[in-house]
């Protein structure tokens, strides 16, 4: 997918990227990032709203270049929509900029009004604030829409089941505004939010973009009023709605809360598999490796380990990544071995991931465990690494240049 976004056919470039937004790989980030670029407008305009769906600070600075430079006003809106979403993902810095148009009487009364939707997951001193401002705004479009909200009732007040079921129900609308609201008013719900949610969510488990949505919401309420999260990790056997709380749990950075996925690992690799052994929840364990992994931590390398070892089907990525980060010598015949039985594309994550390896745990060419390899492991290992010499050879070339 990411190859088609390459190519020059705007069909299948429009159809991908929300595809890329919806299953959330963070391989797709950079990719949207490209797009806000590209000169055909409408493809800047999906990629602004797609980019909304991976919370980071390179997507923020992204979204806030686009909004620097681009004149059409459907693309800036979606821009400043984008911003509101990675403030509520938990990117506290996307909120600058959405308040500088917001305030701004200069700028095009459109992209103010869409700059709204922030108030709503602000604090109602700083929500009141604002508003009080914005009734006094020159432009009747912007005042009418400031009196609206001051008439709202407060965001932090606690809401009704009904209402609460309202929003949730309508977190799945496919029209932006619609959903977008809700994810603000769900939002400023606070932590009683996740046992609701994450249930409306298991109802929804095989649309993605619901559990997306959802998944925005419960990063929003940042790692105190997320902790309940550990909870629902052990209720939870949809693989994409577990998925979204890995990623969740992930962005909130708590880690108690990633060490209980160590947990959630043991009990998915107990579950039994199909007559053709294929493992629905392999995703979901990867991406509860590359969380644990991104701590530094190796309390589940024995599951990791049997991952690469198994041999069914080709090897997650996920789980490349993840032993390329906490990986040690131990793990090096593994990945050989895997290495061995991929495809060429495969290969080069392996590749990678035993140079890393090597390289953290500073293993030489001649080192000990090295030589104990099997031959069809080191021959796997002399194809990965360059010719012993290559390297001087290139750098005496250089000099001699």
């Amino acid at each position: 997918m990411i190859e088609a976004l390459e190519g020059t056919n705007n069909r299948v470039r429009a159809r991908v990227m929300p595809l890329l937004a919806a299953i959330g790989d963070p391989r797709g980030r950079e990719p949207l990032i490209a797009m806000l670029l590209d000169r055909n407008a409408r493809m800047r305009l999906i990629a602004a709203r797609c980019l909304a769906r991976f919370p980071a600070p390179d997507a923020v600075a992204a979204l806030e270049r686009a909004l620097e430079k681009e004149k059409r006003r459907d693309v800036r809106i979606a821009a400043v929509h984008g911003l509101v979403e990675q403030y509520s993902g938990g990117q506290d810095g996307a909120i600058r900029r959405v308040l500088d148009i917001l305030l701004d009487d200069e700028e095009d009364c459109d992209v103010r009004v869409a700059a709204f939707s922030l108030l709503r997951a602000l604090r109602l001193n700083q929500r009141r604030s604002i508003v009080r401002r914005l009734r006094t705004d020159r432009s009747d479009t912007v005042r009418q829409h400031a009196e609206r909200f001051a008439a709202d009732p407060a965001p932090n007040s606690a809401p009704s089941m009904a209402e609460m079921r309202g929003w949730l129900e309508r977190l799945g609308d496919e029209d932006y505004a619609v959903w977008n609201e809700s994810v603000q008013r769900l939002s400023a719900c606070g932590a009683s939010v996740i046992e609701p949610l994450v249930d409306t969510m298991r109802v929804h488990a095989e649309r993605p973009e619901y559990c997306s949505r959802a998944g925005i919401v419960l990063k929003s309420l940042g790692p105190r009023r997320g902790r309940a999260l550990g909870q629902a990790l052990e209720r939870v056997v949809e693989p994409l709605p577990l998925q979204t709380l890995i990623e969740v749990i992930g962005a909130l950075g708590e880690k108690s809360l990633i060490y209980r996925l160590k947990d959630l690992i043991d009990r998915l690799a107990e579950q039994p598999r199909g007559e053709t052994g294929f493992d629905p929840c392999l995703r979901v364990r990867a991406k509860a490796h590359v969380e644990l992994a991104r701590i530094g931590s190796r309390v589940a390398i024995a599951d990791l380990r049997e991952a690469l070892n198994s041999g069914n089907g080709p090897t997650d990525f996920d789980m490349l990544s993840a032993v390329a980060k906490i990986g040690k010598r131990d793990e090096l015949p593994l990945l050989l071995r895997a290495w061995r039985r991929e495809d060429e594309f495969t290969r080069r994550k392996i590749a990678d991931a035993v140079r890393s390896i090597m390289k953290r745990e500073r293993i030489r060419r001649n080192a000990r465990i090295l030589q104990t390899l099997l031959p069809e492991e080191r021959t796997a290992l002399e194809r990965i690494l360059p010719p012993a010499g290559s390297r001087s050879r290139r750098t005496t070339a250089r000099k001699r240049g």
